[in-house]
Protein backbone atom coordinates (compact mmCIF):
# COMPACT_ATOMS: atom_id res chain seq x y z
CA UNK A 1 0.00 0.00 0.00
CA UNK A 2 2.72 2.47 0.94
CA UNK A 3 4.83 3.12 -2.13
CA UNK A 4 8.53 3.88 -2.02
CA UNK A 5 8.27 7.65 -2.33
CA UNK A 6 6.07 7.83 0.78
CA UNK A 7 8.43 5.54 2.69
CA UNK A 8 11.37 7.72 1.70
CA UNK A 9 9.47 10.86 2.64
CA UNK A 10 8.73 9.49 6.13
CA UNK A 11 12.38 8.63 6.69
CA UNK A 12 13.56 12.01 5.44
CA UNK A 13 10.99 13.94 7.47
CA UNK A 14 11.76 12.09 10.70
CA UNK A 15 15.47 12.84 10.34
CA UNK A 16 15.03 16.52 9.44
CA UNK A 17 16.03 19.09 12.04
CA UNK A 18 12.99 21.32 11.44
CA UNK A 19 10.51 18.46 11.56
CA UNK A 20 10.25 18.17 15.35
CA UNK A 21 9.31 21.80 15.75
CA UNK A 22 6.58 21.31 13.14
CA UNK A 23 5.44 18.11 14.86
CA UNK A 24 5.19 19.85 18.22
CA UNK A 25 2.96 22.59 16.83
CA UNK A 26 0.82 20.07 14.95
CA UNK A 27 0.44 17.92 18.07
CA UNK A 28 -0.75 20.90 20.10
CA UNK A 29 -3.24 21.91 17.40
CA UNK A 30 -4.63 18.39 17.03
CA UNK A 31 -4.95 18.08 20.80
CA UNK A 32 -7.29 21.07 20.93
CA UNK A 33 -9.30 19.87 17.96
CA UNK A 34 -9.62 16.31 19.25
CA UNK A 35 -10.70 17.54 22.68
CA UNK A 36 -13.46 19.62 21.11
CA UNK A 37 -14.69 16.70 19.00
CA UNK A 38 -15.00 14.43 22.02
CA UNK A 39 -17.38 16.81 23.78
CA UNK A 40 -21.10 16.16 23.62
CA UNK A 41 -22.68 17.96 21.89
CA UNK A 42 -20.01 19.15 19.47
CA UNK A 43 -20.16 22.92 19.08
CA UNK A 44 -20.98 24.51 15.73
CA UNK A 45 -17.66 26.39 15.80
CA UNK A 46 -15.83 23.08 16.17
CA UNK A 47 -17.71 21.62 13.21
CA UNK A 48 -16.71 24.68 11.18
CA UNK A 49 -13.06 23.99 12.03
CA UNK A 50 -13.48 20.38 10.93
CA UNK A 51 -14.93 21.44 7.58
CA UNK A 52 -12.02 23.85 7.05
CA UNK A 53 -9.62 21.02 7.83
CA UNK A 54 -11.44 18.49 5.62
CA UNK A 55 -12.99 20.44 2.69
CA UNK A 56 -14.62 17.27 1.36
CA UNK A 57 -17.13 17.46 4.22
CA UNK A 58 -18.61 20.73 2.91
CA UNK A 59 -21.32 18.76 1.11
CA UNK A 60 -22.66 17.49 4.45
CA UNK A 61 -25.01 19.38 6.73
CA UNK A 62 -24.13 20.15 10.35
CA UNK A 63 -26.52 17.41 11.44
CA UNK A 64 -24.87 14.85 9.16
CA UNK A 65 -21.40 15.75 10.40
CA UNK A 66 -22.55 15.62 14.02
CA UNK A 67 -24.13 12.20 13.42
CA UNK A 68 -20.94 10.98 11.73
CA UNK A 69 -18.87 12.11 14.70
CA UNK A 70 -21.19 10.27 17.11
CA UNK A 71 -20.81 7.00 15.17
CA UNK A 72 -17.05 7.35 14.77
CA UNK A 73 -16.58 7.93 18.51
CA UNK A 74 -18.04 4.50 19.31
CA UNK A 75 -15.28 2.00 20.03
CA UNK A 76 -17.30 -1.21 19.99
CA UNK A 77 -16.47 -1.68 16.30
CA UNK A 78 -13.20 -1.72 14.39
CA UNK A 79 -12.08 1.55 12.74
CA UNK A 80 -12.67 0.27 9.21
CA UNK A 81 -16.21 -0.84 10.13
CA UNK A 82 -17.05 2.61 11.48
CA UNK A 83 -15.53 4.36 8.48
CA UNK A 84 -17.34 2.08 6.04
CA UNK A 85 -20.68 2.55 7.80
CA UNK A 86 -20.47 6.34 8.00
CA UNK A 87 -19.22 6.78 4.43
CA UNK A 88 -22.07 4.57 3.15
CA UNK A 89 -24.59 6.95 4.71
CA UNK A 90 -23.20 10.16 3.23
CA UNK A 91 -21.66 11.69 0.12
CA UNK A 92 -18.27 11.98 1.81
CA UNK A 93 -15.39 9.81 0.63
CA UNK A 94 -13.78 7.02 2.62
CA UNK A 95 -10.62 9.14 2.87
CA UNK A 96 -12.50 12.12 4.34
CA UNK A 97 -14.35 10.00 6.90
CA UNK A 98 -11.14 8.20 7.84
CA UNK A 99 -9.41 11.55 8.38
CA UNK A 100 -12.35 12.67 10.52
CA UNK A 101 -11.86 9.55 12.66
CA UNK A 102 -8.19 10.49 13.04
CA UNK A 103 -9.12 14.01 14.20
CA UNK A 104 -11.50 12.55 16.79
CA UNK A 105 -9.00 10.03 18.16
CA UNK A 106 -5.52 10.66 16.72
CA UNK A 107 -3.77 8.39 19.19
CA UNK A 108 -5.55 5.24 18.03
CA UNK A 109 -6.33 5.87 14.36
CA UNK A 110 -3.89 6.69 11.54
CA UNK A 111 -4.23 9.87 9.49
CA UNK A 112 -5.47 9.92 5.92
CA UNK A 113 -3.89 13.17 4.93
CA UNK A 114 -1.04 14.60 2.91
CA UNK A 115 0.64 12.22 0.51
CA UNK A 116 -1.46 9.21 1.44
CA UNK A 117 -4.89 10.77 0.95
CA UNK A 118 -5.18 10.24 -2.82
CA UNK A 119 -4.30 6.57 -2.39
CA UNK A 120 -7.31 5.84 -0.17
CA UNK A 121 -10.10 5.37 -2.69
CA UNK A 122 -11.99 2.47 -1.10
CA UNK A 123 -12.50 0.73 2.21
CA UNK A 124 -10.05 -1.97 1.09
CA UNK A 125 -7.39 0.71 0.59
CA UNK A 126 -8.09 1.95 4.09
CA UNK A 127 -7.74 -1.55 5.55
CA UNK A 128 -4.33 -1.91 3.89
CA UNK A 129 -3.31 1.50 5.19
CA UNK A 130 -4.32 0.51 8.72
CA UNK A 131 -2.04 -2.50 8.46
CA UNK A 132 0.85 -0.48 7.05
CA UNK A 133 0.47 2.34 9.57
CA UNK A 134 0.95 -0.06 12.48
CA UNK A 135 4.56 -0.58 11.37
CA UNK A 136 5.53 3.10 11.34
CA UNK A 137 8.02 2.67 14.18
CA UNK A 138 10.73 1.45 11.83
CA UNK A 139 10.74 4.85 10.13
CA UNK A 140 11.42 6.65 13.40
CA UNK A 141 7.76 7.71 13.72
CA UNK A 142 6.56 7.51 17.32
CA UNK A 143 2.78 7.76 16.94
CA UNK A 144 -0.02 8.56 14.51
CA UNK A 145 0.18 12.30 15.19
CA UNK A 146 3.84 12.24 14.22
CA UNK A 147 2.88 10.14 11.19
CA UNK A 148 0.49 12.83 9.99
CA UNK A 149 3.11 15.51 10.59
CA UNK A 150 5.58 13.47 8.53
CA UNK A 151 3.06 13.06 5.70
CA UNK A 152 2.44 16.81 5.61
CA UNK A 153 5.96 18.05 6.29
CA UNK A 154 7.98 19.70 3.54
CA UNK A 155 11.61 20.56 4.13
CA UNK A 156 12.21 24.32 3.94
CA UNK A 157 13.70 25.34 0.65
CA UNK A 158 17.00 27.14 0.74
CA UNK A 159 16.64 30.39 -1.15
CA UNK A 160 20.01 31.49 -2.47
CA UNK A 161 20.68 35.20 -2.04
CA UNK A 162 22.54 35.26 -5.34
CA UNK A 163 19.52 33.88 -7.19
CA UNK A 164 15.82 34.43 -6.76
CA UNK A 165 16.07 36.53 -3.60
CA UNK A 166 18.51 38.93 -5.21
CA UNK A 167 16.30 39.39 -8.27
CA UNK A 168 13.25 40.01 -6.08
CA UNK A 169 15.03 42.61 -3.96
CA UNK A 170 16.17 44.49 -7.07
CA UNK A 171 13.16 44.37 -9.39
CA UNK A 172 11.36 47.66 -10.01
CA UNK A 173 7.58 47.94 -10.01
CA UNK A 174 7.81 49.23 -13.58
CA UNK A 175 9.61 46.12 -14.90
CA UNK A 176 6.48 44.15 -15.69
CA UNK A 177 8.13 41.28 -17.60
CA UNK A 178 10.51 40.56 -14.70
CA UNK A 179 7.63 40.83 -12.23
CA UNK A 180 5.69 38.24 -14.21
CA UNK A 181 8.67 35.87 -14.30
CA UNK A 182 9.28 36.26 -10.57
CA UNK A 183 5.59 35.90 -9.69
CA UNK A 184 5.52 32.56 -11.51
CA UNK A 185 8.68 31.46 -9.69
CA UNK A 186 7.33 32.46 -6.27
CA UNK A 187 4.06 30.59 -6.88
CA UNK A 188 5.95 27.27 -7.05
CA UNK A 189 7.70 27.70 -3.68
CA UNK A 190 6.72 26.18 -0.37
CA UNK A 191 5.04 28.29 2.29
CA UNK A 192 8.24 28.56 4.31
CA UNK A 193 10.29 29.67 1.31
CA UNK A 194 7.66 32.26 0.39
CA UNK A 195 7.73 33.52 3.96
CA UNK A 196 11.50 33.91 3.85
CA UNK A 197 11.37 35.89 0.63
CA UNK A 198 8.48 37.98 1.93
CA UNK A 199 10.81 39.43 4.57
CA UNK A 200 13.12 40.96 1.97
CA UNK A 201 13.40 44.70 1.43
CA UNK A 202 11.59 45.66 -1.77
CA UNK A 203 12.15 48.58 -4.11
CA UNK A 204 8.43 49.45 -3.90
CA UNK A 205 5.45 48.11 -1.88
CA UNK A 206 3.70 47.16 -5.13
CA UNK A 207 6.46 44.64 -5.88
CA UNK A 208 5.66 42.57 -2.79
CA UNK A 209 1.94 42.69 -3.52
CA UNK A 210 2.40 41.67 -7.16
CA UNK A 211 4.74 38.79 -6.35
CA UNK A 212 3.17 37.28 -3.24
CA UNK A 213 -0.60 37.76 -3.49
CA UNK A 214 -2.26 34.44 -4.29
CA UNK A 215 -4.92 36.01 -6.47
CA UNK A 216 -4.58 38.60 -9.19
CA UNK A 217 -6.70 40.76 -11.48
CA UNK A 218 -5.35 42.62 -14.53
CA UNK A 219 -6.07 46.34 -14.61
CA UNK A 220 -6.05 49.16 -17.13
CA UNK A 221 -5.26 52.59 -15.70
CA UNK A 222 -6.85 55.65 -17.31
CA UNK A 223 -3.60 57.60 -17.04
CA UNK A 224 -4.74 61.05 -18.15
CA UNK A 225 -7.82 60.88 -15.97
CA UNK A 226 -5.73 60.00 -12.93
CA UNK A 227 -3.11 62.72 -13.40
CA UNK A 228 -5.86 65.35 -13.81
CA UNK A 229 -8.04 64.00 -10.98
CA UNK A 230 -9.40 66.51 -8.46
CA UNK A 231 -7.55 69.37 -10.16
CA UNK A 232 -7.27 71.47 -13.30
CA UNK A 233 -3.53 70.83 -13.33
CA UNK A 234 -1.91 67.55 -14.33
CA UNK A 235 0.37 65.95 -11.75
CA UNK A 236 2.25 62.77 -12.63
CA UNK A 237 2.80 62.10 -8.93
CA UNK A 238 -0.80 60.89 -8.80
CA UNK A 239 0.31 57.80 -10.72
CA UNK A 240 2.82 57.13 -7.93
CA UNK A 241 0.05 57.59 -5.36
CA UNK A 242 -2.10 55.12 -7.30
CA UNK A 243 0.59 52.43 -7.14
CA UNK A 244 0.72 52.83 -3.37
CA UNK A 245 -3.04 52.27 -3.25
CA UNK A 246 -2.70 49.26 -5.53
CA UNK A 247 -0.01 47.79 -3.30
CA UNK A 248 -2.41 47.63 -0.36
CA UNK A 249 -5.10 45.72 -2.26
CA UNK A 250 -5.90 42.21 -1.03
CA UNK A 251 -5.30 40.83 -4.50
CA UNK A 252 -2.49 41.67 -6.90
CA UNK A 253 -3.61 44.22 -9.46
CA UNK A 254 -1.35 42.63 -12.01
CA UNK A 255 -0.46 42.86 -14.80
CA UNK A 256 -1.27 46.50 -15.42
CA UNK A 257 -1.51 48.74 -18.47
CA UNK A 258 -1.52 52.55 -18.40
CA UNK A 259 -3.17 54.44 -21.25
CA UNK A 260 -2.75 58.21 -21.70
CA UNK A 261 -4.47 60.55 -24.12
CA UNK A 262 -2.12 61.40 -26.97
CA UNK A 263 -1.93 65.05 -25.88
CA UNK A 264 -0.44 64.17 -22.47
CA UNK A 265 3.01 65.20 -23.73
CA UNK A 266 1.80 68.79 -24.05
CA UNK A 267 0.20 69.06 -20.62
CA UNK A 268 3.22 68.32 -18.45
CA UNK A 269 6.34 70.41 -18.22
CA UNK A 270 9.69 70.59 -16.47
CA UNK A 271 11.02 67.55 -14.64
CA UNK A 272 7.59 65.87 -14.93
CA UNK A 273 8.06 65.83 -18.70
CA UNK A 274 11.25 63.81 -18.20
CA UNK A 275 9.45 61.41 -15.86
CA UNK A 276 6.64 61.06 -18.38
CA UNK A 277 9.09 60.19 -21.15
CA UNK A 278 10.58 57.45 -18.97
CA UNK A 279 7.10 56.15 -18.20
CA UNK A 280 6.07 56.16 -21.87
CA UNK A 281 9.16 54.15 -22.76
CA UNK A 282 7.74 51.17 -20.84
CA UNK A 283 5.99 48.48 -22.93
CA UNK A 284 2.90 48.51 -20.69
CA UNK A 285 2.38 52.28 -21.06
CA UNK A 286 1.08 53.94 -24.21
CA UNK A 287 -0.72 56.95 -25.65
CA UNK A 288 -3.84 56.66 -27.76
CA UNK A 289 -6.47 58.93 -29.20
CA UNK A 290 -9.17 58.67 -28.13
CA UNK A 291 -7.82 56.93 -25.04
CA UNK A 292 -11.27 55.74 -23.95
CA UNK A 293 -11.54 53.42 -26.96
CA UNK A 294 -8.22 51.76 -26.20
CA UNK A 295 -8.99 51.43 -22.49
CA UNK A 296 -12.33 49.75 -23.14
CA UNK A 297 -10.83 47.44 -25.77
CA UNK A 298 -8.06 46.26 -23.43
CA UNK A 299 -10.47 45.81 -20.54
CA UNK A 300 -12.71 43.54 -22.59
CA UNK A 301 -9.83 41.69 -24.23
CA UNK A 302 -8.23 40.65 -20.94
CA UNK A 303 -11.19 40.88 -18.53
CA UNK A 304 -9.36 43.73 -16.82
CA UNK A 305 -10.74 46.16 -14.30
CA UNK A 306 -10.43 49.85 -15.20
CA UNK A 307 -9.12 52.37 -12.69
CA UNK A 308 -10.55 55.80 -13.45
CA UNK A 309 -12.79 58.57 -12.15
CA UNK A 310 -14.54 58.53 -15.54
CA UNK A 311 -17.69 56.39 -15.75
CA UNK A 312 -17.51 56.01 -19.58
CA UNK A 313 -21.27 56.57 -19.79
CA UNK A 314 -21.21 57.06 -23.56
CA UNK A 315 -19.63 53.68 -24.22
CA UNK A 316 -22.01 51.05 -22.83
CA UNK A 317 -19.63 49.46 -20.34
CA UNK A 318 -21.97 47.56 -18.03
CA UNK A 319 -19.78 44.47 -18.55
CA UNK A 320 -16.61 46.20 -17.31
CA UNK A 321 -15.57 46.77 -13.70
CA UNK A 322 -14.70 50.45 -13.31
CA UNK A 323 -13.38 51.66 -9.97
CA UNK A 324 -12.03 54.86 -8.48
CA UNK A 325 -8.60 54.70 -6.82
CA UNK A 326 -10.04 55.04 -3.32
CA UNK A 327 -12.45 52.16 -3.99
CA UNK A 328 -9.79 49.65 -5.05
CA UNK A 329 -9.86 47.28 -2.10
CA UNK A 330 -13.61 47.39 -1.54
CA UNK A 331 -14.47 46.77 -5.20
CA UNK A 332 -11.97 44.00 -5.91
CA UNK A 333 -12.61 41.45 -3.17
CA UNK A 334 -12.44 38.22 -5.15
Amino acid sequence: MMINDIQNHLKEAASSEGFYSYYGKRKESLGRLSSGLRKNPVSSSMIEKVVKTIPGLKSLSYEEIEFSIDILRERDREPEERVQYVSSLSEASVADIAQLLFLIDPRNNPPVNGRIRKKIKSIDDYRKWLSTARSIGKYGIQDYIMLEAALLYEKPEVVERSGLADRISRVLHTNISELETLRNAVSTLSKSARGELGNLKFTHPYVKNALFSRRSRPVVVDGSNIVFSMSDHADLNRIDDLFLRMSSCRIALFPYRIIFDANIRFTLGGFQQENLNRLLSLPQVETYSPADDRIIFLARENDSAVISYDRFLDHGVADITIIRPEEIDESLRV
